[in-house]
C-alpha cells in the first residue's frame, strides 16, 4: 500500500513559574502564575516538602492527570488538566552523592480497583557503570497511595529470588501477575566471531503469576540480534571484543505493551528497533522486527527510528518517541503496519524545530490530534514535557524546571 511521510514543526512559548511550595501536609502550593495544588477526588493536594521545582504556561480541559517521574532524583509528581498539583513524594537521596531516581511513575486500573507504581533505584546495587541502568524494585501504591509491596526478581535459571529489577518499564495485569525487566551481566560464547567468550550487559524480560515464572525472555538466546546492535546512542553498544568496556549495553530494552493478541512489543534502544515477543513460548519468540538493521516492514532509512524510548500500540497502529541519535532530531513517530503481510501502510512523523532528546522521553496519544509528548534528555533546552496540537501546532501546556541535568525518564497521562 501506498505510505505517507508527513512532518510538523512546532514553535516553543515563553513558560509563566510554578513553584512547588508548600510540604506534604497538604496546604496548596503558591504559584506566581496563580494556579494551586488541587484535591484528588476528595484527598487533599499533596505537595512533598524538598519537591523539584518545575515551571508551567499554558492549560488544557482534560479531565485526567499527568505523572513525571526523574532520572536523577527522587521525584515523582502528578499534574491535573490545568498543569495544578495534584498529588507528589520525595525522597532525599539514600547516601551522600549518589543520584538515585523514582522511574516510570504510572496509573493502573485493575478489576475496577486503581493502583500507582513506580521503580526504586534504591542505590543498594551495581549498576555496571551504565547510565541508563537504574536497579532497584517497583513499588505498588493503592489508590490513596499507600504502599502495597515491593516486587523483584523470581528465581529462575537466568536470575535469584531477589535481584534487582530494571527501572524502564512494567506491566501490572493483577497485583499477583506483571511484567518484569532487568538487564544482565554475563559472559556469553554465541556471538559470532568471538566464540571465546564476550561479557556483554543483555536483556531479560520475566512474567510472574502467583509467586511463579511463567514466561521469560533472555535476549542472549538470539544470536541474531548481535549483528542488529548499533551505536548511534552508545558508542560502546557493540564491544563484543571487550576493548572499552566489559559492560557493552548491546540492546537496552526501554518500553513494553501488550497488543490485541496478547503478545509483548518491545522497543530496544540499541537495537534502533521494536520486536514482538510471543508470550505463549519459551523458544523462537521473536515474532517480527520493525525499524533498525533487522527491519521486516521495508521501512526506508527517513522512516526508521533511532534509538527510540517509548512504545504504543493502538491495534495495527505502533507509535515511540523517536530520539533520532543518528541524525540528532527528536521525533514522534507512528508506523501502521500490516503484521501478516509483514508491510507498512503509512509513516507519520512529527518534530520540533529542531529538537532533540538524546535519551528517555515518551509520546502518547491522547485525543485526536492532542499529544502529551516528554522530552527526556533534551540537549538544547529544559522542557520536561508539553501538550501538542498536533494539527495546529499549539502548544496547549508547557512543563520545564531550572536544572536540565535533571531531566525526567518519562511523563504519561490516564484519566
Amino acid at each position: 500500500m501506498k505510505k505517507s511521510f508527513a512532518a510538523l514543526t512546532i514553535a516553543f512559548g515563553i513558560l509563566l513559574t510554578l513553584a512547588c511550595g508548600c510540604g506534604a501536609g497538604g496546604a496548596p502550593a503558591s504559584t506566581e502564575s496563580g494556579s494551586s495544588a488541587v484535591p484528588l477526588g476528595n484527598a487533599q493536594p499533596v505537595v512533598a516538602d524538598g519537591l523539584v521545582d518545575i515551571r508551567v504556561s499554558g492549560q488544557t480541559d482534560l479531565p485526567g492527570n499527568f505523572y513525571l517521574s526523574f532520572v536523577y532524583s527522587r521525584n515523582i509528581i502528578m499534574l491535573d488538566g490545568k498543569g495544578r498539583i495534584v498529588w507528589s513524594k520525595h525522597e532525599e537521596q539514600p547516601y551522600e552523592g549518589a543520584s538515585t531516581g523514582w522511574w516510570d511513575f504510572k496509573k493502573h486500573v485493575v478489576n475496577g480497583k486503581t493502583y500507582y507504581s513506580y521503580h526504586d533505584q534504591t542505590g543498594a546495587y551495581d549498576n555496571y557503570g551504565l547510565e541508563g541502568y537504574a536497579p532497584g524494585e517497583r513499588v505498588i501504591l493503592d489508590e490513596n497511595f499507600n504502599e502495597v509491596k515491593r516486587i523483584k526478581f523470581e528465581a529462575s535459571n537466568v536470575v535469584s529470588k531477589g535481584d534487582p529489577l530494571d527501572g524502564h518499564d512494567f506491566l501490572l495485569i493483577d497485583l499477583d501477575h506483571y511484567i518484569l525487566s532487568g538487564y544482565i551481566h554475563e559472559t556469553v560464547f554465541n556471538v559470532p566471531g568471538y566464540e571465546q567468550g564476550s561479557q556483554v550487559v543483555y536483556s531479560y524480560l520475566q512474567e510472574v503469576k502467583g509467586g511463579e515464572v511463567v514466561w521469560d525472555w533472555r535476549s542472549a538466546d538470539y544470536p541474531e540480534l548481535y549483528a542488529l546492535t548499533v551505536t548511534d546512542g552508545t558508542p560502546t553498544a557493540a564491544d563484543y571484543a571487550n576493548e572499552q568496556t566489559d559492560v557493552p549495553d548491546i540492546i537496552h530494552f526501554n518500553a513494553m505493551r501488550l497488543n490485541d493478541d496478547g503478545n509483548l512489543v518491545c522497543s530496544f534502544r540499541n537495537l534502533s528497533t521494536v520486536l514482538c515477543l510471543d508470550r505463549t513460548k519459551r523458544t523462537d519468540q521473536i515474532l517480527w522486527k520493525l525499524s533498525g538493521n533487522g527491519d521486516e516492514f521495508g521501512l526506508t532509512e527517513p522512516e526508521k527510528s533511532s534509538c527510540q524510548h517509548y512504545v504504543t500500540v493502538d491495534g495495527n497502529q505502533i507509535m515511540v518517541f523517536d530520539n533520532g541519535n543518528k541524525n540528532e532530531l527528536t521525533r514522534v513517530l507512528t508506523w501502521r503496519i500490516d503484521e501478516q503481510g509483514r508491510a507498512v501502510e503509512t509513516v507519520d512523523a512529527h518534530s520540533f524545530n529542531g529538537k532533540f532528546s538524546r535519551a528517555c522521553g515518551s509520546a502518547q496519544r491522547i485525543d485526536g490530534s492532542i499529544y502529551v509528548v516528554s522530552f527526556g534528555a533534551a540537549t538544547k533546552d529544559n522542557e520536561y514535557m508539553s501538550v501538542i496540537d498536533f494539527a495546529t501546532g499549539e502548544k496547549l501546556l508547557s512543563v520545564t524546571q531550572d536544572d536540565p541535568q535533571n531531566f525526567t525518564y518519562r511523563c504519561v497521562y490516564y484519566e
